[in-house]
């Protein structure tokens, strides 16, 4: 009995291992990766889920599954045709981006094999709409060529034809123009106005210059034209002069295309303009006037100038104006700049709105007294494009001409809107352009011109980030309404500091005289010192802001920072500069540094020697008119212990960095003269010091340095 559970047992075990080998198995046979055969035949089958995986996969099988879809292109149930001309398009894409050139190759067959006699109209479709699309100069087209005699599909192969565009394209579109009716021969004619035309192209064209109807003529011109071959002049003079009223717009338009192709080719810039004027002078369709007009604008220089204008004399109608505005846009160089300032009195007055922009686009400060005077017209179309077009035109002293404008009081209230709107676009533009005094003028007038709140407070942002001298005056306004918070520290003393460098000393000084008694908060000095450091260095800077910077310093000395400051060095605090100390058999004096810093940073790793583990000591002295409290502000690299007429007023024994007025320490000064001794530690990495001098309430306290 025992032993029969035994077995039974045993079996169990065996039956559970053999289920879960069988789920296995079943569950990797389902994640087996179909093959193309399985994909096609989901996409055959009509089935939506089964046709939905089958599009996902398929496009990702190559040439394989173009090839695999040749059948299915010929199939009679729509949802099953349509299905498979898309993974035919994504097979080619996919091909095209990640396919190596065999598979190109094979996709490009499979896109022939379509267009084969023997095929479906369906077939021959979706191979002329994907041909375009997979086959390149390499390919022979005669299969496609083939269709243009066939009448059911020859529009449908000249569309593939004209949209591929290459030579071997165009040869297959002339091949078969003494093959087909006349209305079909122009289809084809003006499909290769797409076509790059080579030698095979012309030579099959040039003969029906002469020997064909003249709307044949006039195709054939236009086709040529791209040739920009000279010796077709002849030819185009000929065809537009003998041009019937049915075909005179393609024969006149064959030889402007052709006046393009030669001047863009180069080589031949006089006859290009010559042939320019000829067609000007020569033709009456307004169409091919303007684009001659176009064409000498585009190619040409100051010398055509006068000839455009003497077509717009001649142009009663005035419908040659806006082909001229293109021309004069395309001119470049300041000689033509000159001549169309000089025309600008004979032109009519609609053009002058068109010639007020071309002035603003040209960014050229020739045109600004220009603009300037028109922006003052009392045409308001002209004043108004004028004014658009100085700020159009970027240039640093549109703010001024924009700017005067609002202090004549020019225009309407909305055209004092306008200003100001443009003066903020071009404040911006020239922000782009990094001009930061043209922004910050641009700026400044937007401040004092608009009453919008909120673009008075986009303006003062600009005023901030482009300070500039002329913004002393509203500094000033503020300081006198206590509104410094409005004006960061570093905006107020960063105009200062420009308007002394623009040669307006006494009004810099006076604002900054103004600026330093607010300076009472370390982010305050921060950002003073901030825009200062940008101006390079500057002492007097320093000491306004109450810094010492002049001190008699001396050392390394060794130290051993467990003791921090219970070590004495040189007698500290009774000290003479006068001593001398040995350390090392290395004799140490007091040497006399300055800082040309604005905080009056001393770097004692640059003053002294680079150290680690040691100390150095700072000794000055300095008057004061009037003795009582004071404060002391300090930053240190690494720990500093502070002095003040030999009583210890501070210390810190710390390992930290460097930053502006770290510590704040009450002290009193004696009227006259006082001693200030600082003991620095040094760890190791930065090794600096400094110290300024406050009244309790953080203004800079005034006092001299004594030598």
């Amino acid at each position: 009995m025992r032993n029969h559970r035994i077995e039974t047992k045993r079996r169990c075990r065996w039956l559970a291992v053999a289920y879960c080998i069988a789920a296995v198995c079943a569950a990797a046979s389902a994640q087996l990766t179909p093959t193309v055969d399985m994909l096609v035949d989901d996409l055959a089958s009509g089935d939506n889920a089964r046709q939905a995986r089958a599009r996902q996969q398929l496009p990702l099988r190559g040439a394989e599954a173009a090839e695999k879809m040749l059948p299915l292109l010929n199939d009679d149930r729509d949802v099953v045709y349509y299905a498979a001309v898309r993974v035919f398009d994504d097979v080619i894409h996919e091909t095209n981006r990640h396919g190596d050139d065999n598979d190109r190759a094979r996709v490009a067959n499979a896109v022939f094999s379509l267009l084969a006699p023997d095929t479906s109209e369906r077939q021959k479709h979706v191979g002329l709409n994907t041909l375009p699309l997979a086959v390149n100069e390499d390919h022979d087209l005669a299969p496609a060529a083939a269709l243009l005699l066939d009448a059911p599909f020859r529009e449908r192969a000249r569309a593939s034809l004209e949209t591929l565009g290459t030579p071997n394209a165009a040869a297959a579109l002339c091949g078969a123009l003494s093959r087909v009716d006349a209305a079909f021969q122009l289809a084809l004619l003006r499909s290769l106005l797409v076509c790059e035309i080579d030698e095979r192209a012309a030579n099959a064209l040039l003969p029906l210059l002469d020997d064909a109807s003249p709307p044949v003529q006039a195709a054939t011109l236009r086709a040529l034209a791209t040739t920009g071959d000279p010796a077709l002049l002849p030819h185009a003079r000929r065809i537009a002069a003998a041009a019937d009223e049915d075909n005179a717009l393609e024969a006149w338009d064959g030889w402007l295309r052709l006046a393009d192709a030669i001047a863009a080719r180069g080589g031949h810039w006089e006859l290009a303009q010559a042939t320019y004027r000829e067609i000007l002078d020569a033709t009456s369709h307004r169409l091919v006037k303007s684009g001659a007009i176009v064409g000498m604008g585009r190619f040409g220089d100051a010398t055509v100038i006068p000839e455009i204008v003497a077509a717009l004399d001649a142009d009663a109608e005035g419908q040659l104006e806006a082909a001229a505005l293109e021309a004069f846009r395309n001119l470049h160089g300041r000689a033509a700049y000159q001549g169309l300032i000089e025309v600008l009195p004979r032109l009519s007055a609609t053009m002058l709105p068109g010639m007020m922009a071309i002035f603003g686009d040209k960014a050229d400060p020739l045109f600004l007294d220009i603009l300037e005077q028109h922006a003052r017209d009392a045409d308001e179309h002209a004043r108004v494009a004028a004014q658009a077009a100085i700020a159009a035109s970027g240039l640093p002293q549109a703010a001024s001409a924009l700017q005067a404008l609002l202090d004549d009081g020019i225009g309407t209230t909305a055209e004092r809107e306008a200003l100001t709107a443009y003066l903020y676009t071009l404040a911006n533009t020239l922000r782009q352009q990094g001009d930061a005094d043209g922004a910050g003028r641009a700026y400044l007038a937007i401040y004092r011109n608009t009453n919008n709140a909120d673009m008075r407070t986009a303006a003062l942002e600009g005023i901030r980030a482009f300070p500039v001298p002329e913004a002393y005056d509203i500094v000033l306004e503020m300081l006198a309404e206590d509104d410094v918070d409005s004006l960061p520290v570093s905006t107020m003393v960063g105009v200062a500091l420009n308007a002394i460098e623009a040669g307006r000393e006494e009004e810099g000084n006076r604002l900054m005289a103004e600026i330093m008694p607010r300076l009472t908060s370390a982010d305050a000095v921060r950002h003073a010192i901030h825009a200062m450091r940008a101006h390079g260095p500057n002492p007097a800077f320093a000491r306004a802001l109450g810094y010492i910077n002049r001190w008699w310093l001396v050392g390394p000395f060794p130290w051993r920072p467990q003791t921090g400051f219970d070590t004495r060095f040189i007698g500290e605090p009774d000290v003479s500069i006068e001593d001398a100390y040995t350390v090392d058999d290395q004799t140490l004096h007091w040497e006399q540094r300055e800082s040309d810093d604005p905080a009056a940073l001393f770097d004692l790793i640059a003053h002294l020697a680079p150290a680690e583990n040691v100390v150095a000591f700072a000794y000055a002295e300095i008057e004061v008119a009037a003795g009582g409290p004071a404060q002391l502000r300090l930053g240190s690299d690494d720990g500093i212990r502070v002095w003040v007429n030999q009583e210890a007023v501070f210390q810190i024994d710390a390992d930290r960095g460097y930053d502006i007025d770290q510590d704040v320490a009450d002290i009193t000064l004696r009227e006259g003269r006082n001693v200030v001794l600082a003991q620095v530690t040094q760890l190791l990495g930065g090794w600096a010091f400094t110290l300024r001098l406050t009244e309790p309430d953080g203004k800079p306290l005034e006092f001299t340095i004594v030598e």
